[in-house]
């Protein structure tokens, strides 16, 4: 993606004298603001990535566990001290429900124009789920239906961050763009 290089390059540029030194410092300053505002609005925009990213390695590892279970992995006598592990019906019905519950959040967030959540939350409940499944002995058999549905949350996720910030960059650039015409309007005058 191309940024307009008059906006956010990080090069020192020449600078027109104003007649009014303290104007001139004052909107040196604001371009060095505005680039960092920018600069920060693209970091920002990558962060739905990299929880995609997180959550595809996480994934990996959990691939790697797939065919065992914590009870086959602890001594017998550690497994009676932890207790039961949780039935796989219970699981089922906090996976649905948290899919369901992040999927209708950031939907209503896409919808209502609204700053996007962390990706972080998002992330964090998705390998919850490995390891509620590998808890209860079944990460082989829905392996799957977490990973697609992580895939899903985390991409609509992804798709949130990076729409709003790249909004948010527009509407900055037009912003720096119409006060660089007015200082040179003025300039002329």
């Amino acid at each position: 993606m191309l940024r307009n290089q008059l906006i956010t390059a990080n090069v020192k540029r020449p600078h027109a004298s104003s007649g009014n030194g303290s104007n001139g410092r004052a909107a040196d300053q604001h371009t060095q603001t505005v680039d960092a505002t920018i600069d920060d609005l693209y970091i920002n925009s990558r962060s739905g990535l990299w929880g995609v990213f997180i959550f595809l390695t996480a994934s990996a590892i959990a691939l790697l566990f797939n065919e065992q279970s914590l009870a086959g992995s602890l001594p017998v006598s550690i497994m009676d001290r932890l207790g039961s592990t949780p039935s796989t019906i219970l699981v089922n019905c906090v996976f649905g429900a948290s899919t369901i519950s992040s999927l209708i959040c950031i939907a209503g967030r896409i919808y209502h124009d609204r700053e996007p959540g962390k990706t972080s939350t998002h992330l964090c409940f998705r390998v919850f789920f490995y390891l509620l499944y590998f808890i209860s002995g079944d990460l082989a058999s829905y392996f799957n239906v977490v990973f697609i549905s992580g895939l899903v949350v985390l991409g609509l996720q992804h798709y949130n961050v990076w729409n709003y910030y790249m909004r948010a960059i527009d509407i900055t650039t037009d912003k720096c763009n119409r006060m660089n015409m007015l200082n040179s309007w003025l300039s002329k005058k």
